[in-house]
Parts: structure tokens; C-alpha cells; sequence
């Protein structure tokens, strides 16, 4: 975590005392121990002592949590980061321990068939096709040959992944993430401070944000 956080943090000259809301997203079934957030904070360094948060969940989750903080305006910086260490065990099993307890885990599905069924409504939904799926696949890993981190990176042709056989009907390998043990953070500003900071910042207009409840496929 710490050459992470404060690799970005001197990208835009802040120390972490002068952040205004700090905010990490992990899940210890994942790291494979509990209260893994304490170790990852001695590495971003807190000190002086800061405003400090944590989701049981993932980097997305953490990232809206900052955001809602930058809505209240009580703060106009917020550092969001996440980690994780996907190969301590069968990542598949591990992943839906984050589910409901009573009404999702015991139905034993594993990660991928979750995000095949999605994948399965937004087909039926007749708002993507396999072909645009296989080509969203293609594009990243061409882009990922500029990325000196990325796991995947090549020229692929979207015709040839669709040749590759279904891991969970209608998700095909390339459309799931890698396996990696890896950390990332971002540093969300608002209005003004952004630009003040950046030259070039990337702008959230709104988060759609959406929760599975205790029946699959019905968001909220």
C-alpha cells in the first residue's frame, strides 16, 4: 500500500494530513485475516492523525462513499484506495462470502456465475451482444500495452475471442478480470480544488449506484 498511496498522493502534491476524508475498501476474506484495514493504514502512515473510514467490500464501494462525502461539502479532497490478495484461495468461492448470509450464500453460487447471470440479463435486455462484449475485451488489453502494470496486454481480434468456449455461459475468460495480488488509490477533488490540483482531472457527474437486495437480479 504505501508506495500506492503516496505514488498518487505526490502526483498531486498533498500530504496525507492535508486530505479531507480518507476512505479504504477491502474484504478479509480475501486477505485471509481479520481487521487486515489496520496494517494496510500503518502503510499510508497516519500521522498526524487523519479522517479515516473503511468499507468490508471493494475499491468501488469505498470510491462512492468519498464521493458522498464531497456532496456534503464538508471536505474537497478525499483519498480512496483498495487491495486485495486474490491468490489465497479459490478467488470464485472467496468472492461470494460477501454475499447476504441468510438468503444468497447458502445457495452456494460462485463469483462468476453471479456476474454470468448479469451478463445474461443485459443480453436478454437486448442492450449488448457477445460481439460487443468481446470487443470491449480486445480494446482494454490493446490499451493495456501503454500500462507497464497490466497483467494482459496484446492485440486480439473480438471474431477470434469468440471462438474461445463459454467459462460460464454467456461470459467467455476474456471477460473476466485476472487473478492478481495487487493495490490501487485515486484522489477524488471537487470544483474549483480539482483543477487546482490537476491540469487534466477526470470529472464524475453522478454515480448510479445500485445494491443487490436478498433476491438476485432485483436492484435497488
Amino acid at each position: 500500500m504505501q508506495p500506492v498511496v503516496h505514488g498518487v498522493l505526490e502526483q498531486v502534491g498533498l500530504k496525507i494530513a492535508e486530505v479531507g476524508f480518507t476512505v479504504s475498501g477491502s474484504a478479509d476474506f480475501l486477505i485471509g485475516r481479520p481487521f487486515s484495514f489496520v496494517s494496510a493504514l500503518d502503510g499510508v502512515g497516519a500521522w498526524p492523525p487523519i479522517s479515516e473510514s473503511h468499507v468490508e467490500m471493494d475499491g468501488a464501494w469505498a470510491l462512492y462513499e468519498a464521493w458522498v462525502h464531497l456532496q456534503t461539502g464538508r471536505v474537497d479532497t478525499a483519498l480512496v484506495y483498495a487491495y486485495g490478495k486474490s491468490s489465497m484461495g479459490p478467488l470464485r468461492d472467496v468472492l461470494v462470502q460477501q454475499l447476504d448470509p441468510y438468503y444468497l450464500a447458502p445457495l452456494g453460487p460462485d463469483s462468476v456465475s453471479l456476474a454470468a447471470l448479469q451478463a445474461r440479463a443485459l443480453l436478454d435486455a437486448g442492450r449488448c451482444t457477445e460481439r460487443d462484449l468481446a470487443e470491449i475485451a480486445a480494446r482494454n488489453r490493446a490499451s493495456a500495452r501503454e500500462n507497464p502494470n497490466a497483467q494482459l496486454a496484446a492485440d486480439f481480434d473480438p471474431i477470434a475471442l469468440l471462438r474461445e468456449p463459454y467459462l460460464v455461459a454467456p461470459l467467455r475468460k476474456h471477460d473476466c478480470a485476472p487473478i492478481s495480488d495487487g493495490a490501487s488509490a485515486v484522489v477524488l477533488a471537487a470544483g474549483a480544488r480539482a483543477t487546482a490540483l490537476c491540469s487534466r482531472p477526470a470529472w464524475i457527474r453522478g454515480i448510479d449506484h445500485r445494491v443487490e437486495p436478498h433476491s438476485l437480479g432485483r436492484a435497488i
